[in-house]
């Protein structure tokens, strides 16, 4: 970081962790202890460093990744980037695009999100040459205890201390979901039977859309939209695309946004369905989405990299056994919703056997008796409802 700021003394960088806790925990006061000269140039209200060569060093938190965007940014440091969303390596690429500028990353391989879907792994297989991994174990260091090493290995699960003492991705515990390998495949023609999509609403928060096609008894996801500070006008507008990419023939969405759904649905093509929000809507939903992975019949088209990386990440509270059954934790969440709307909203209609063309079924109910009709009045109406 400091050669980039003596390299580029008139050009603007920035320093981000994913929450102000972090960035004024760890982050910052690290970078202080490292280079105290530069603490008097520290503006703490407007979060910047004004170098006195005329070039800024902007300090940001992750919560919300569209506050960096404007900026042209020639150099970044991201601390703890592994607990940022997706969304925030979108906008520092972005951000960094037009000045070819470099991106510092340190963080514990949290889970295999985002950052082992989009970083380690074009790096591991040589797809990308302009990223570069560099990780080490604890002891690696010669100041970490190894008796405190070998402690934690006898009391931590493995993929936890592979993660925080050998730098090693592995997934996270008390995932919600296990999406194996297979349930991630390449785009593929499909003859659907039915197409469906969930909605989840967002400003702050991002905003989620997704396609799914319902094809014999198998459910693909094929399409996503994922965006954070759009208003309910741009969301209707980007599923209204959608459905005219995919034939959507209904849509799911969030019901504790009743005005929105209405909206949705009025002067827009839209058929939105408000998805009920029973007391155990979220235990029932996850176990049907569950339910389907465990029997190879949900698959995500590997395009859908921001459902890929929810999946990955979508967990209940650690250690917290009470409610490991009711409520994941509420982060980073918006396309698990809008895939749970979808899924456990749908209800495929009832599919009964046509009656044979010779025979007509209102001139044989009409030739009965009248103690035959009342019999078979259920069957008549089941069949034709």
């Amino acid at each position: 970081m400091l050669k980039q700021i003596y390299d580029y003394p008139k050009k603007y960088g920035l320093i981000a962790a994913p929450s102000y806790k972090i960035l004024n925990q760890s982050t910052i006061p690290k970078f202080f202890e490292e280079f105290p000269h530069f603490r008097r140039f520290y503006k703490e209200q407007k979060s910047e460093i004004q170098l006195p060569t005329g070039g800024i060093v902007f300090i940001r938190s992750m919560d919300n990744p569209l506050g960096i965007e404007g900026m042209t940014i020639d150099y970044a440091w991201l601390d703890e980037a592994g607990q940022m969303p997706q969304m925030a390596w979108t906008v520092i690429r972005s951000r960094t695009s037009t000045t070819k500028g470099r991106v510092l990353i340190t963080t514990t391989p949290y889970n295999m999100g985002w950052l082992y879907q989009h970083f380690y792994t074009p790096w591991k297989n040589k797809k990308d040459k302009d990223l570069t991994v560099v990780s080490w174990a604890s002891t690696d260091s010669p100041y970490f205890p190894e008796e405190f090493y070998n402690k934690e290995m006898a009391r931590l699960r493995p993929e936890e201390f592979d993660r925080r003492y050998r730098g090693e991705f592995a997934r996270m515990q008390g995932l919600v979901y296990e999406l194996k390998d297979w349930h991630k495949i390449p785009q593929k023609s499909l003859k659907p039977d039915t197409v469906i999509g969930g909605i989840d609403w967002g400003y702050t928060n991002p905003a989620a859309l997704v396609v799914i096609k319902i094809e014999g008894d198998k459910y693909y996801i094929v399409d996503e939209w994922y965006q954070t500070g759009k208003t309910t006008p741009e969301i209707i507008e980007a599923a209204m695309e959608l459905q005219e990419k995919h034939r959507v023939s209904r849509w799911y969405a969030d019901s504790a946004n009743p005005e929105k759904v209405t909206e949705a649905a009025t002067n827009t093509g839209l058929y939105v369905v408000p998805y009920k929000k029973s007391r155990d809507a979220i235990s029932a939903g996850i176990s049907m989405v569950q339910q389907l992975l465990n029997e190879s019949r949900l698959f995500v088209f590997r395009r859908c990299s921001n459902s890929i990386a929810e999946f990955e990440t979508y967990h209940y509270p650690e250690g917290d056994e009470l409610n490991t059954k009711e409520k994941p934790v509420e982060k980073d969440n918006h396309i698990m919703d809008s895939i749970r709307y979808a899924i456990h909203g749908f209800t495929p209609a009832k599919r009964y056997p046509r009656t044979p063309s010779k025979v007509n079924p209102i001139s044989t109910l009409l030739s009965r008796k009248p103690n035959e009709l009342n019999r078979s009045h259920q069957g008549f109406t089941s069949q034709f409802e």
